[in-house]
């Protein structure tokens, strides 16, 4: 039998980069008293650049299922960080807005970002943070391609 060397996958690798840079803005989120999650993040940001879509197209731009985004969507309405209101083309949607307390939430969290995302590229100099961004676009392309 071949050994397989699990450290040695890209996929593992990738895999446990995004475990570590979910975990520390975790951190930096609680560190900053914010009642918010990284999934919750993902679909306030959505939000933002997609003021006034549907639940379903939220599902769509986060890479998340629907069911998910309605749970998560049912916590945001709850916290007061967005709305839902009816579609006036299709009662049988939502659209989907932030709130003024989700635009304050979402202002700290693009701060907390911006300072996660330096901190995790701290040790690269800028032609090697682009030359990686640039290889990993080209990665993911070719893996969009497989669907």
């Amino acid at each position: 039998m071949n050994d397989f060397n699990l450290d040695n996958s890209l996929g593992y690798i990738v895999a446990k980069t995004n475990f570590y840079m979910k975990s520390y803005f975790n951190k930096l989120i609680k560190d900053n008293n914010l009642d918010i999650t990284t999934e919750q993040w993902v679909i306030l940001n959505a939000v933002h650049h997609n003021s006034g879509a549907s639940q379903t197209d939220l599902a769509r731009v986060s890479l998340k299922d629907k069911t998910n985004v309605t749970r998560i969507l049912d916590l945001l309405v709850k916290k007061g960080y967005v709305n839902r209101n009816i579609d006036v083309k299709d009662r049988r949607i939502y659209s989907i807005t932030l709130t003024d307390l989700g635009e304050n939430v979402l202002e700290q969290l693009i701060q907390i970002s911006d300072k996660a995302n330096r901190t995790f590229i701290r040790d690269l100099n800028q032609d090697d943070y682009a030359e990686f961004a640039d290889t990993l676009k080209k990665l993911l392309s070719s893996i969009e391609k497989l669907f």
